[in-house]
């Protein structure tokens, strides 16, 4: 793996805030492959869509403070944003730390598809990808939390200061922000060859993700960008989902998603699939060993690092040490059994002709953002007896490395649809046809 740590001192600065989207231009709404079809039939109003895109990212980004950086010539009519812990040449990297810059002279693979003139910006993450808070305002819920990690980029999508933005999810930090800033977010198959060139937290659990404002536009730009194939139609009427009775049991999830979790059986229904009832057994009972593996991993992907990241908050540092408490012993175990979990719930689902499972994305409403800055950390407590109760569902997708497509349905609440591996085209379709 190349080296990321490869870079000096600098620093930035944010505009003040200032939530509104109502004078966003026009020309900047639609789908994505409407614009591109528009543009190829008239490049006089495809000039005009890009010089309001470049024009407005500036606006917003001074508003919601979602980029580290803004290209300053580049005006594509498909811009994409990516999350700053991820190499893209022509772009400095600051993985959230005030003082940490790399300036690449390569781009991390997950960009391979990409024309490097498509990329616009570069997105804010919290420090170290481990923070709690990255200075990002949500567009779309006046005063609500905009998520952690890979905040930056669902809020630049949802802001349309990109159109599509490229994020890192380890337990959940494409998902979690995708629904809080009212966006699609898809973690995709681990792949430890996409990961070259993103800044190291948990090798275990780490994965790239994308955003997009709809399913459709999530699909237009990973068929362009050759991120997955065009899925193959096998023509069966329905699908079968599974939702999964553990939720249903789980004393954590509030009353409200829990019945919107249980309400969804019958949209489901009414969508021509068939919903059966699972449960995930060990899978399920390992999640908050998950939080235990990813801080043990931190710790030992970052403390090597921490004079070039200096001076790291107190929140990171809290992570960090919750993570040397955890023995090297309990991370290993864990680790040896994820590849048995994955095989085991594979082979449940095939033998039931499941194709994906439903999972709400958190169970409890997210936080305010104010809330939020008195917590120590992020993470939860994993020495804590009652941490199952704040262990949540994103774990789930993260310890199988399978995909997760998360779906806004309320505002900041959602569902994710985890699939087999490599199965991201076909979450999209269930997708499109369960809330499109």
């Amino acid at each position: 793996m190349k080296q990321f740590f490869t870079g000096g001192a600098g620093t930035g600065a944010a505009g003040d805030p200032e939530n509104g989207l109502d004078d966003m231009p026009p020309v900047l709404t639609g789908a994505l492959r409407e614009r591109l079809r528009r543009a190829a039939e008239d490049p006089a109003w495809g000039q005009a869509c890009a010089d309001a895109g470049r024009q407005w990212a500036r606006t917003a980004d001074e508003r919601f403070r979602a980029a580290t950086e803004i290209h300053p010539e580049r005006r594509p009519l498909l811009r994409v944003g990516v999350k700053d812990n991820i190499h893209c040449r022509d772009f400095a990297t600051g993985a959230g730390s005030p003082r940490f810059r790399a300036h690449p002279q390569w781009t991390a693979p997950v960009l391979d598809g990409v024309p490097a003139e498509y990329v616009t910006c570069k997105t804010r993450l919290t420090e170290a990808t481990l923070g709690l808070d990255a200075g990002c305002v949500n567009p779309v819920v006046p005063g609500g939390w905009p998520g952690a990690s890979s905040t930056g980029s669902a809020v630049a999508v949802a802001a349309n200061i990109c159109d599509v933005a490229v994020g890192s999810d380890s337990l959940g930090s494409v998902r979690i922000p995708s629904v809080a800033c009212g966006v699609v977010g898809l973690r995709m198959t681990y792949d430890p060859a996409l990961l070259d060139g993103v800044l190291p937290v948990s090798p275990s659990l780490d994965a790239v993700g994308w955003f997009a404002r709809t399913i459709d536009d999530l699909r237009f730009v990973l068929e362009r960008f050759d991120v997955l194939e065009a899925p193959a139609r096998d023509g069966r009427p329905a699908r079968r989902l599974a939702l999964v009775t553990d939720v249903l049991e789980d004393s954590a999830c509030e009353p409200g998603i829990l019945r919107a979790y249980e309400e969804l059986t019958e949209t489901a229904a009414a969508r021509g699939f068939d919903v059966v009832r699972i449960s995930l057994g060990d899978l399920w009972k390992v999640r908050s060993a998950a939080w235990a593996l990813c801080a043990r991993e931190a710790y030992e992907q970052l403390t090597p690092h921490t004079a070039a990241l200096a001076p790291l908050g107190e929140d990171v540092l809290s992570v960090l040490r919750l993570g040397e408490r955890v023995a090297p012993e309990a991370a290993e175990e864990l680790r040896r059994q994820q590849p048995a979990l994955a095989q085991d719930l594979r082979a449940r689902l095939d033998a039931e002709e499941i194709d994906a499972l439903l999972l709400p994305v958190y169970p409890f409403a997210l936080p305010t953002p104010e809330s939020i800055r008195t917590w120590p950390m992020l993470f939860p407590d994993v020495h804590d007896p009652a941490v199952d109760t704040m262990a949540g569902y994103t774990p789930i997708a993260s310890l199988l490395g399978w995909p997760a497509l998360s779906v806004p349905t309320a505002p900041q609440a959602g569902i994710q649809l985890v699939g087999r591996p490599n199965a991201e085209g076909a979450l999209l379709d269930i997708a499109e046809q369960l809330f499109g």
